[in-house]
This record gives C-alpha cells, structure tokens and sequence, in this order.
C-alpha cells in the first residue's frame, strides 16, 4: 500500500502484510518526522451498495378527451337541433297557415332587398342555398333558418369560417329569431320578418 504523510504529503510504499492483523498502525515520516496513524486495509469495511430509488410512479392514463362535435356539416347540425327540439316537446318543422316569413337584406351586395321564405329550411350562402348573399366573407353553406309548425324561427351556423351572429353575439346553437331581429353573415346584415295574414297582429 502507499502511506501518505499527512503533514508534508510525502509518500511511501509499506507492504499491508507488516500490520500484522492490527486495525491500525503508527507510522513516523522519514521527511518530517511526523507521527500518524494509519488505518489497516485489510480490515476496512467497504460500504454498503447505496440502493437505487425506486422508480417513479407511472402517471395515471390521460381521460380520452369527448369528441368535438361536427360543425361543419348541416345534416349533423340539423339531427341535433332537431333532437333538442323534440325532447322539450316543441313542434317539429313546417310553417303554420296564415305566417309569413321574410328575410330583409341590410347591408352588403343585395343590400335593400327581401327574400320570401317558402321552406321550412332556407340556406343562406355563398354560392349555394336558397339565399344567395353574394358575399366573399359568407361561406358557401354559411347558415341556416328553420321554421317550426308554432310559427317560431331559429338560426343554426353551418360551420361557417367568419361566423354567424345575433345582435352582435356568435351563435354556438340554434337561437330563436324574432320579428325584426337582425343577424349577420359574413359582411351581410339581415333581419327577420315575421307576419300573420292579419297586418293590425305582430308575432
């Protein structure tokens, strides 16, 4: 083994042999003449292997997020809200005798005009539908007007790309539209004209 002197470092081969089944023995530096002790290495317990950590706990499983529901297709829209409807009771698709249902154009390329709805579906769009908006911001399926056999309308966005909006809030559902409420489509503002036969009674 090497002995190393404590006090002036110096170093100097001792054979292990010699400590004779001593835990220890006192060594004098040749150099320095300092005194030291020096442990037996034979005797010498080597530490005991540190375990390594158990490992870390696997995260639980993520939850499967609910699938995003379709918004870009109006037979998947329709089948929801015409769901909806049936489950509070409300009466299905048609338009009652003796109403009259319009759509006003406010502003935008057919500004100043009105469009009769003769459907208790009518499109409005694009390039397709049944009202034709002529507006680059529509989409080309932007909306949809519904009108139920209790003389109410109600407005389903059909995945547009800019959004449907009444009274300045986007539509995420069907909502009901009343007798001159405005609503938007792109750069196309509209409102809802309700009638019955009888000019002197309002919806």
């Amino acid at each position: 083994m090497i002995v190393v002197c404590p006090s002036c470092q110096a170093r100097f081969r001792y054979d292990d042999e010699r400590f004779q089944g001593l835990p220890r023995k006192r060594f004098r530096c040749p150099k320095c003449s300092e005194v030291f002790e020096v442990d037996n290495p034979a005797l010498q317990v080597p530490p005991a292997p540190v375990a390594p950590p158990p490992p870390a706990p696997e995260p639980p499983p993520m939850p499967t997020p609910p699938p995003e529901p379709s918004t870009g297709r109006e037979t998947t829209a329709r089948s929801v809200y015409d769901d909806t409807h049936t489950a509070v009771g409300a009466a299905g698709p048609g338009i009652p005798p003796g109403y009259r249902f319009s759509v006003a154009f406010l502003n935008g390329p057919r500004a100043s005009t009105v469009a009769m709805l003769h459907s208790p579906h009518t499109v409005i769009g694009r390039e397709e539908g049944d009202i034709i908006t002529q507006d680059p911001e529509c989409s080309r399926r932007h909306a949809r007007i519904d009108i139920r056999a209790d003389g109410t309308a109600w407005l389903v966005d059909l995945g547009s790309t800019n959004g449907t909006f009444v009274d300045g809030v986007q539509v995420s559902s069907a909502v009901q539209l009343v007798d001159r409420q405005e609503f938007t489509c792109g750069r196309s503002s509209f409102m809802m004209l309700i009638r019955r036969e009888d000019p002197n009674m309002l919806v």
